[in-house]
């Protein structure tokens, strides 16, 4: 670990412990344990296996009656598969810190941090574990051990209308430069930063609640070396849960559509030597959509202990150079947890699951995908 990455994780460990310090007096929760996921690819992806292992820790302390402080971080180690040649990236990743206040009954002020402890420089060999875990339909929890530091205020207001519920949330990201890659020591990467605004709706009807929701997402355009080289196109999420009651306790059916529209990639007109021309050109970047449905519920075991069954089904496409829709994969996820009550006053959340699904190869052709999750959660409380 270098010097200056110390330095961070130190005074992140200092203020952590400031806090707690302060409000002796107050319940602190802490949560955290292993988590591994794990595909496995026929041939035709460029890769035959791919696998994370992260442990990550969150740590939630009320410091006041209205204000709330979270800190997250993790340890991560992704590993690529290809050819018998094994690909590893590992290490601590970047560490998040959000202070919520309650400013008022109805309206929720936040302030969250990304603190740069990851480590964004990647070789060639890390990159490539990077880009695969970064597949949204794969849904890696990480893809990224570093992003840069980064500031995010929002504001979340919520009334109720009689017999409905009304919600809106809006948040800007503000993101500092960092270097990605460290076969280029003098690149200054700028990523975009990112307007968000949610509205949520709700209604309850008896002893079941309809929840919808919309998020538009917005960014600037990233930056290399000052030079504009990716404007993301907007993102609409649109979301909706219906929750209720059955035998042990509460169900939930849930979908979500989240629609990326075209972006522009800005890239130098080179020789056939590949020397730079002085001028640039513009590529689109495709449209794609991100399709998500399935269900959670709770089941009764016996003795004290119940089983919160989960089934999701994830559908990805993407446009083509012609317009129309090309299909880049489905993926079905199925499986489970058993909360256990353990020492006392804590609680331990053992999870698996297995994914089942397809991913389109270079040619268009499909290549089957199959996956298992592991996991167990520790919560505690003090």
């Amino acid at each position: 670990m270098n010097l200056p990455r110390a330095r961070r994780l130190a005074a992140i460990v200092f203020l952590a412990a400031a806090f707690l310090e302060t409000g002796a007096q107050a319940q602190v929760t802490v949560g955290g344990g292993p988590d591994f996921t794990s595909y496995a690819f026929e041939q035709g992806l460029g890769a035959d296996a791919a696998q994370l292992f992260l442990f990550p820790v969150a740590v939630r302390f009320p410091a006041t009656s209205a204000l709330a402080i979270d800190v997250y971080g993790a340890w991560a180690e992704g590993r690529v598969e290809r050819a018998d040649t094994l690909y590893k990236l590992s290490g601590p990743v970047d560490t998040g810190l959000r202070a919520s206040y309650q400013a008022t009954p109805w309206a929720l002020v936040t302030l969250g941090l990304n603190l740069p402890t990851g480590d964004a420089a990647r070789d060639g060999e890390e990159a490539i574990v990077a880009s695969l875990l970064a597949t949204d339909l794969l849904g890696f929890r990480e893809a990224s051990w570093g992003r840069g530091f980064a500031v995010t205020p929002s504001v979340a207001v919520a009334r109720g209308m009689g017999n409905f519920g009304l919600g809106l949330a809006a948040a800007y990201a503000v993101r500092g430069t960092f270097n990605p890659s460290e076969d280029d020591t003098a690149l200054e990467y700028q990523p975009g930063n990112e307007a968000r605004i949610r509205l949520g709706l709700d209604r309850n009807f008896g002893n079941s609640t309809l929840t919808l929701g919309g998020t538009f997402m917005s960014y600037t355009s990233d930056q290399a070396n000052g030079q504009n080289l990716l404007q993301a196109g907007r993102r609409f999420r649109f979301d909706a849960t219906y929750a209720f009651r059955m035998g042990a306790g509460v169900w939930t059916l849930y979908a979500a559509d989240l629609i990326r529209q075209n972006g522009t990639l800005t890239l130098p007109n080179v020789d056939p030597q590949g020397a730079p021309l002085g001028t640039f050109s513009d590529v689109d970047t495709p449209k794609q959509n991100l399709a998500l449905l399935g269900f959670t519920g709770t089941l009764e075991l016996g003795g004290g202990f119940v089983f919160r069954p989960h089934v999701d089904f994830k559908l990805q496409a993407r446009e083509d150079t012609s317009g129309s829709d090309a299909g880049l994969g489905w993926l079905v996820s199925a499986g489970g947890d058993i909360p256990i009550r353990i020492f006392g006053g804590h609680d331990f959340f053992p999870k698996a699951s297995i994914m089942i699904g397809s991913l389109k190869d270079a040619t268009g052709d499909g290549v089957r995908v199959f996956g298992l999750e592991a996991k167990g959660t520790i919560r505690a409380t003090f």
